[in-house]
Order: C-alpha cells, then structure tokens, then sequence
C-alpha cells in the first residue's frame, strides 16, 4: 500500500474529511509506521537475516537497528539460530537473560549451549553536525547532505529520528543513499513537510538496538552465527513509497485508527478499530503461512478411539 492511499485510507476509516484540522501528514505517517510494525510483529510477512563472526571470550552482539524479533523456533515452539563453526551447523535454543545471569557461566565454550536477546549494552551514539548543501522537499522527502565526513552517516539507518535544531524542524530518517547522504522526511510544528538547507544544523538520534548474549561466552574466534529475524519494515513518509503487506492492508489502516482514537481518549473506538485488526491477522495468517510456506504446528486434544 503506497503512502497516498494509506492517508486516504486512514483519513476515511476515522471519518475526517481532507480539510480536517484533526489530521496532519507527520502524526498520520507515524502512527501508520507504528502500526506497520505491530502488524508485521505479528504477521512475520517481512522477514530477514544477519551473519554474526564471532570474537572469542565476546558474549554479546549488536543486533541490525531492523530487528523486530526472531523469525525461526523448533516445532515445540522453541526460537533457535544456527551456529556454525566452520565446519558443523549447530542449532541453539534460547532462554531467558535473568537464567543467564542465574547460571553465572563466565567459563567459555567451543560452541555455546544457549543464547538470550536482550537491550544492547552499547548502544549508537547521536551523531550531530552541519548540512553542506540545500536539500529540497519533494513527496514529503528532503535530502541531508554533510559531506565534511566521508563516514558521517556510516552508523545511521533507516527510521533513525532526525532533528533539524536550525529550523525546530523533527522527522525520520527514510534511507541511506550513501555514508554522506540521507533521504529524510521532516517536518514543521503544523506537521507540514520541509526542506534543508546550506548550513542547518542537525542531530539524529539513532534508534535503540537490542542484542544477542551467548551462554556460556564462545571460545574460539571467526565462528559465525545465523540468525533470520522479523525485519521492522522501512519507513513510508511519501505518497509514492509503499508498505509491502502480501494480505493486511486493510488491518494496518485500522491498527493505526485505534491509535489515533487514542489520541482522542476515545477508547471505545480505540478497541473497536484494533480489534478488527486482531481478527483479520488471525484470518489472514494460515493464508500468509500456506503462501510462504512457514512452519507451524497445531495440537489435538480430542481422545483417542482404539
């Protein structure tokens, strides 16, 4: 679903009309994005991967600033990654931080018994500095230039927030065309998208990451690790980019409704809205697991006849 009809979309399930002061393209692009990642939370339509190389005695590991939760688990419903160590694959379930800190194993292994996710030790530090040239709005979006650092943007990813502190302007961050460049989308305090210019200056404050602990530490170095994971999806600010749902569009209009009457205090309609959303994730979901083919499991209480 593209970012027009998604507003229009929105616009009409709230029942405004397009000259109602109640909307705004900033709250409307956000709650939409917020939604899209709950749905896609619970749908897993968008799905990814990362390689980890592992550094011996190194317990913990950034995960990609995407991760939305892991994608795989055992048919007992258990998440697991795959561990290679350069010549076997092995699968490792995960278990809960507390238990790690419980178990206390700091004696190092060849290939760890468990791992656990958790909110990143180290997290990415906000990066500041000067636009070196104009970067015009168009389709609600304006590129950020700062050539004065050939790594300005190296550490910056997709749905960082962005600060233009010149102008009191605040967005998000679209796409990284190159470590000197950004594709963004900010706006004014009407909610009204903006340009930048020549000199602005500006801090993004990159988005938390979470991370991935082995238990015990691994012993050996360059060993990798797999692991697939529900990616958050990118960010759609403009009319011409476009959420990739197979089936549930139609549940993110109506999660990012139940968000805007919120707003409002409305919790009746609130509820309402999410939980038509709820229903058609669940109707949806054995068609979206046929289609791509997911693993699943089901359990039969019924007592056996002999």
């Amino acid at each position: 679903m593209d970012g027009w009809t998604a507003l229009w979309q929105l616009r009409e399930t709230i029942g405004e009309g397009s000259s109602s002061d109640y909307l705004n393209d900033q709250l409307s692009y956000t709650l939409l994005f917020e939604a899209a990642k709950e749905l896609n939370r619970r749908t897993a339509s968008i799905v990814s991967s990362q390689t980890i190389t592992i550094v011996a005695e190194q317990a913990e590991y950034n995960l990609n600033p995407d991760f939305g939760g892991l994608y795989l688990k055992t048919t007992d419903g258990e998440p697991f990654v795959k561990y290679n160590d350069g010549t076997n694959d092995t699968f490792i379930t995960m278990k809960p931080y507390a238990e790690v800190i419980y178990d206390n194993q700091t004696e190092s292994v060849t290939i760890p018994d468990f791992f656990s996710i958790r909110h990143a030790t180290t997290q990415v530090s906000n990066v500041t500095g000067t636009a070196t040239a104009d970067g015009t709005v168009s389709n609600g979006e304006a590129t950020l230039t700062d050539t004065a650092s050939s790594t300005r943007f190296a550490n910056v990813s997709s749905g960082d927030a962005v600060h233009n502190t010149t102008g009191s302007e605040h967005g998000i961050v679209i796409s990284k065309t190159s470590n000197t460049a950004l594709v963004t989308a900010i706006f004014d305090s009407n909610g009204d998208a903006q340009s930048w210019s020549s000199g602005d200056a500006y801090v993004i404050v990159p988005q938390p990451r979470m991370s991935i602990v082995f238990d015990p530490p691994p012993s050996t170095s360059s060993h990798t690790v797999t692991i697939e994971y529900i990616k958050n999806p990118e960010p759609v600010f403009s009319p011409y980019r476009s959420y990739t749902f197979p089936y549930e569009n139609g549940e993110l209009i109506r999660y990012a409704a139940g968000m805007y009457k919120m707003r409002d205090k409305d919790a009746t309609f609130a509820a309402a809205f999410t939980q038509q959303a709820d229903r058609g994730v669940k109707l949806t979901g054995g068609t979206v697991r046929k289609v791509t083919d997911r693993n699943t499991w089901t359990m039969n209480l019924k007592k056996r006849r002999w």
